[in-house]
């Protein structure tokens, strides 16, 4: 794992650490939203750098992701799809998440650009994240992209 993912990944772990605080949130816990959000950003550096590492700790055991091309992937899954395609360049347009206790929803938009089977793509998409606090820190339980038209 590159040292300054390693590096925000252990302070955004960090940042969780207070156990029972993190676990009493309420709604309007800014705290979580901060948390996620990072974790979103890493998320995606992960991807670029197939960090497979690093992505293994944001993603939750049983996560459950719906991809732009409309596949249904679990973890592991998605673990060798990110291995396996070729470089994407990922660039989220626009974020907001809302905290729901031990849950955080994030919804965005995004882009996607790259190569498939020797053909470029750009694809634009929505999507809705679902996070849990969950065994002292958060991850991803599942994940939903939409198509949305091309500009």
């Amino acid at each position: 794992m590159p040292t300054g993912l390693r590096s925000a990944i252990m302070l955004v772990v960090l940042a969780g650490a207070g156990g029972a605080r993190v676990c009493a949130q309420s709604a309007s816990d800014p705290d979580a939203v901060a948390k996620v959000l990072a974790l979103e950003r890493l998320w995606g550096q992960a991807s670029a750098l197939r960090d497979i590492k690093a992505l293994d700790f944001i993603f939750d055991d049983d996560l459950v992701n719906l991809d732009i091309d409309g596949r249904l992937m679990t973890k592991a899954q998605t673990l060798a799809d990110t291995l396996t395609a070729g470089a994407v360049q990922i660039v989220v347009e626009s974020t907001s998440a809302q905290a729901h206790g031990k849950t955080v929803i994030v919804t965005g938009v995004l882009r996607l650009k790259g190569v498939d089977a020797g053909k470029p793509y750009l694809r634009h998409g929505r999507f809705v994240d679902t996070w849990m606090y969950r065994r002292s820190h958060w991850v991803c339980v599942a994940s939903e992209t939409t198509p949305i038209g091309t500009r």
